[in-house]
């Protein structure tokens, strides 16, 4: 039975994928690597800030 892959290590073969049939180099699939985990996590901050948010004001409006 095959291991189930968390979204990282998916993220990570595919990044690893596309930096192979581009033909880069191992510094520039290194940059490409974290440009786009940078970006993800600055959206699941922005996500997860937008949660809390949602969650206080729903708290609010329960205790009103």
């Amino acid at each position: 039975m095959e291991p189930i892959k968390t979204w990282q290590q998916k993220l990570t073969s595919g990044i690893n994928s596309l930096a192979e049939e581009f033909g880069l180099d191992d510094g520039s699939a290194s940059r490409m690597r974290e440009f786009v985990f940078q970006i993800a996590k600055d959206q699941y901050l922005a996500g997860n800030r937008s949660g809390i948010r949602w969650a206080r004001t729903q708290g609010a409006k329960s205790a009103s």
